[in-house]
């Protein structure tokens, strides 16, 4: 019997670190990444893929720690579908309340993003989307979907959006008035507080006057795949690299989203053509 309790002793160790640091998953609550991930799916998420850090919390605590990469092992890539965190006040990085987001990277630090009638454009190259890639543009909105782009002070919508410029770690921009909701979000991610503050015509940084400023972190540009219906970027803007959780790989399990009353209901539930498929 003692044998035996330590087996599940042992086991139960190595199923927590591998979810500390190596695999973790997640459900797709809503449709914004349709049709590449459906709401109902549940995946793996390769946490080592770009580094091995330190916990983001305590588990089954909750408490929120401050993430320290031990090993990088590689860097997000263009196209990644990514699961990574979002502070649910955009402008405080300190934030406690957080949410976990699945979305695709479509932009690298010191790209430029637009978007002219739904068409990606990368550096002013129009991108052509690969097949294996299952972009929806054919939902309509939902309310009040189109309000509150980032970064809040222009007439921008979904389907024509920006050019943008992604910040990149070194990059040195000028700052004034009327850009600097283009890049506090950024800046105060760089402090991991909030450190802007605008008086009149004057830009403070903690408190001290500035008028240009070098990025001290790479950040990236996160699209859902269901483009008029997913929460990314064009609403919270830039994430830093630390924000990501890891690379999102595999399916194992997807069910529609249903009640349901019966084992024979369970069983028609299951989406068993999704199991164990790979993301792309």
């Amino acid at each position: 019997m003692k044998r035996i309790l330590k087996i599940l002793v042992l086991v139960l160790f190595l199923a927590l670190i591998l979810k500390l640091f190596i695999v973790d998953a997640f459900k797709i609550p809503t449709g914004s990444m349709k049709n590449t991930l459906l709401e109902g799916d549940f995946i793996l998420v390769n946490k080592a893929a770009y580094s091995i850090s330190t916990p983001l919390q305590i588990p089954f605590v909750g408490t929120r720690l401050s993430r320290s990469e031990l090993i990088s092992t590689g860097k997000p890539k263009f196209n990644d579908v990514i699961a990574f965190e979002v502070p649910a006040n955009y402008y405080d990085p300190a934030s406690e309340e957080y949410s976990v987001l699945v979305k695709r990277i479509i932009g690298l630090p010191g790209d430029t993003i637009q978007i002219k009638d739904q068409e990606l454009y990368i550096n002013n190259i129009k991108y052509r989307t690969p097949s294996f890639i299952k972009i929806n543009l054919n939902e309509s909105p939902v309310e009040n979907l189109n309000k509150d782009l980032f970064p809040y002070n222009n007439k921008w919508s979904l389907e024509n959006y920006g050019p943008i410029v992604i910040p990149q770690k070194g990059m040195k921009v000028e700052l004034d008035p009327k850009n600097i909701l283009m890049w506090q979000n950024a800046i105060n991610t760089d402090y991991g507080k909030k450190v802007i503050s605008v008086e009149g015509t004057v830009i403070n940084l903690n408190n001290q006057p500035i008028r240009d400023y070098i990025f001290e972190k790479d950040y990236y540009f996160v699209l859902g795949d269901n483009r008029k219906n997913s929460i990314d970027s064009r609403y919270f803007g830039y994430i830093p690299e630390e924000w990501i959780i890891g690379k999102a790989f595999m399916i194992y399990w997807s069910q529609l989203p249903a009640q349901t009353s019966g084992i024979s209901d369970y069983f028609s539930s299951i989406r068993f053509s999704r199991l164990m498929q790979s993301i792309e």
